[in-house]
């Protein structure tokens, strides 16, 4: 028995932790201006109607197809709703609400809403709380939360009192909105109001915080639980498992199972799928066999998507042979393969160079009736591409479209970038250019494919005017997209256009970082301009940019190169002292230069100096 509190009270409470709600329902309504027969769209044949003369027959009609879950049809539903308001006397409004259940159900919320609307201003029955709290639902379930408490509201001023149920409903509306500290802090509340909180309240709680990341909190709110003499179900605890599993923290997941199981609760499918999915995330093979073992000797049959857990997982490890053997378990028990299976497989063959075994799955895929999706071309043509055998990969483009695939954007870039390694990179700007033709538009990483490529090939003016065109048509270049050009130009020898680009890149709303940094540097000394390098160096750290190992490790192999040895010296320490080594590169240019005549003593003293 709940204890009560005046209503006003309460409200206030609410109201002051929510804000202001002011208005009716029939105010905020998304559907107060559709009027009911604009919903209802009912039946004006008179067979209909003598068939539903009957008004006892009629709600038995009604009870039974509610009852047993048979209506599915929403016509066959506001057909039913406008026999019941044309009964006299009109139903109860128990059945009312059991037909706004069942409307409930189908997910027509709006229409529901209508409907409520209808009885209370049409057919002058009166509100209570069970049918506020359907249209609480509606409105949480179309994610208008706020029309939710304006709806609770109505509920005090009509001197209704909210159930456990209206508040958890507009709980689980916060939390699927995202706004879960709301959703506690109105659980807090609930609790202060003398609503106590039930099994459905928590476990509503629990899933809106690990679905947030919060975990810890959720574990938290499951202590609170079993305080308050609640018994957590299997699903709290396997919503609290998986999230757990999600933050790496596999070990507590499994002592929190063996908790469970202490106390009576079985774990079902779902807790051995997060168990066993966290487990091969982190390559605990022999553990996560040892759960299948357990979950199949309880009667529990792996099903499709624990299956493809497994399959997954031994990809990503690149052990083929054991997904293999998943899969010939799958097609023995009839529980696939399906697409993702295919694709798990068809990626690692990729990633493997063996592309004639990744074709070889995708035609037994298409010949068991399996129509592969986007990703799983995208994974063969990135396979083609790969390999640099182009004219496959294009033909796989062709097969695409034939199937009515659109190609999208990861799979553009993926070919341009096939044709920049091929060394082919006019072909891969041309099919840049073709996108929009397509209806996709290019995005950074497609921009930052092309120039690498274009760059690469030397073809730095093709590049350039490309950039700018880009620029013209408002794409916003980023810090990664002007470092592919520098390095183009600085490799090209064409530092007065690279010092120009570079020192336009703050008036782009750019930071110059230690990468764009250490090219200008690079191409400086390539150039033999160490004085000027030196100077940039210096002032990357004035402005707050400190300089890297491989920014050093530039610098000191320009000075070798001119027998700066003095210089090379001065940084060597330099970068000793910071911590930094030198790496394979400046090492060997130490080495020839030892072994001529001319090395001088100098550095080898240093080099083998005592710290």
């Amino acid at each position: 028995m709940l204890r009560r509190i005046p209503s006003f009270s309460r409200f206030r409470l609410l109201h002051h932790m929510m804000g202001t709600f002011s208005h009716s329902l029939f105010i905020h309504s998304p559907s107060s201006s559709l009027s009911f027969s604009k919903h209802c769209h009912c039946s004006t044949n008179t067979d209909d109607t003598e068939s539903h003369s009957n008004g006892t027959q009629l709600l038995i009609s009604m009870r039974n197809l509610c009852w047993s879950g048979k209506l599915k049809n929403i016509d066959e539903a506001l057909d039913l709703f406008q026999g019941m308001a044309r009964m006299k006397p009109l139903p109860s409004v128990k059945d009312f609400t059991l037909l706004l259940g069942a409307i409930v159900r189908l997910k027509h919320y709006t229409t529901a809403i209508s409907l409520v609307k209808h009885m209370f201003s049409s057919l002058g029955i009166e509100a209570d709380t069970i049918t506020l709290n359907i249209v609480i639902n509606c409105l949480c379930r179309l994610k208008l939360v706020a029309f939710g408490f304006s709806v609770l509201g109505t509920m005090f001023k009509l001197g209704l009192e909210p159930t456990v149920m209206t508040l958890t409903t507009l709980i689980n509306g916060l939390c699927v909105q995202g706004n879960v500290a709301q959703a506690v802090g109105l659980a807090d509340h609930m609790e202060k109001m003398w609503y106590p909180l039930d099994v459905y309240t928590y476990g509503v709680l629990i899933n809106g915080l690990c679905k947030t990341g919060d975990t810890l909190a959720a574990v938290g709110w499951l202590r609170k639980m079993e305080e308050r003499n609640w018994k957590p179900n299997v699903v709290v605890y396997s919503t609290i498992m998986d999230g757990l599993c999600k933050d790496g923290l596999v070990s507590e997941a499994l002592n929190l199972c063996s908790e469970m199981n202490g106390k009576g609760v079985r774990p079902n499918l779902v807790t051995y799928a997060c168990l066993i999915q966290g487990l091969c995330n982190f390559g605990r093979w022999k553990e996560a066999g040892s759960l299948l073992d357990e979950m199949m000797k309880m009667g529990m049959r792996p099903d499709l998507q624990m299956l493809n857990i497994l399959v997954d997982a031994f990809c990503k490890e690149g052990k083929v042979m054991q997904a293999k053997s998943v899969i010939g378990f799958m097609i023995l028990t009839g529980e696939g393969p399906d697409v993702f299976t295919y694709n798990s497989l068809i990626h690692i063959y990729c990633l493997q160079n063996k592309m004639n075994e990744a074709m070889r799955v995708f035609h037994l895929m298409v010949s068991r009736g399996r129509l592969p999706d986007i990703v799983v071309f995208t994974s063969l043509i990135h396979g083609w591409c790969k390999d640099k055998n182009i004219n496959k990969a294009m033909h796989l483009l062709e097969e695409m479209s034939k199937m009515g695939f659109v190609p999208d954007v990861a799979t553009w870039t993926t070919l341009i970038g096939g044709f920049c390694q091929a060394g082919r990179p006019l072909a891969a700007k041309e099919l840049f250019l073709n996108m929009h033709k397509y209806g996709q538009v290019p995005n950074l990483q497609t921009c930052a494919v092309i120039l690498d490529g274009l760059c690469k090939e030397n073809l730095l003016s093709e590049a350039v005017s490309l950039a700018k065109a880009m620029e013209k048509s408002n794409l916003d270049l980023n810090i990664v997209i002007y470092s592919i050009l520098l390095d183009g130009m600085c490799s090209a020898g064409k530092l007065n256009a690279a010092w120009e680009l570079f020192s336009s890149l703050p008036g782009k709303g750019l930071q110059i970082n230690v990468y764009i940094y250490t090219i200008m540097i690079k191409g400086l000394c390539k150039q033999g301009s160490l004085d000027k390098a030196e100077d940039l160096l210096i002032n990357m750290e004035e402005n707050g940019c400190l300089p890297n190992n491989c920014t050093y490790n530039v610098f000191v192999q320009g000075l070798l190169t001119k027998k700066e040895i003095a210089r090379s010296i001065k940084y060597l320490t330099i970068m000793r002292d910071k911590g930094f080594s030198v790496d394979a590169a400046t090492t060997e240019f130490i080495i020839n230069y030892l072994s001529t005549n001319e090395g001088d003593t100098k550095i080898r003293e240093f080099l083998f100096r005592k710290r």
